[in-house]
């Protein structure tokens, strides 16, 4: 018990200290620990969102924006549905995709979300 209870004060000590000798690395190992986080939160793409969105990929040369715009849009099955309801459906103005890319787009987000349904 005295031995957890000197690990507690010095894992407390090192959360608390400001000195730059301790305050830089703990900052970057904190980084570090929300990148990896982070990262792993996107293992949770649903399975037509991440078919539909590598597909994108491999069939369209996608500038940066429109790489983080795919990213953000197609995280889950539900926004991918929603994507498609409201841009290949509705034929809302979507300022990444338009005219044959975008019937490009809904031609895969289509197919991805027929072969979630199927399964």
């Amino acid at each position: 018990m005295k031995k957890f209870l000197v690990l507690v004060v010095v894992i407390l000590a090192l959360f608390t200290i400001d000195h730059p000798m301790i305050k830089e690395p703990r900052e970057k190992l904190l980084g570090e620990g929300v990148g990896l986080l982070s990262s792993a939160s996107n293992i949770n793409r649903g399975p037509a969102a991440s078919m539909a969105k590598n597909r994108i990929k491999s069939e369209l040369t996608l500038s940066e924006s429109e790489l983080e715009y795919l990213e953000e849009t197609m995280q889950t099955d539900e926004q991918l549905q929603l994507f498609h309801t409201r841009y290949c459906r509705s034929k809302d103005l979507n300022l990444y995709f338009y005219e044959d890319r975008l019937n490009t787009v809904c031609d895969i987000v289509s197919t991805a979300l027929a072969e979630r349904r199927g399964k």
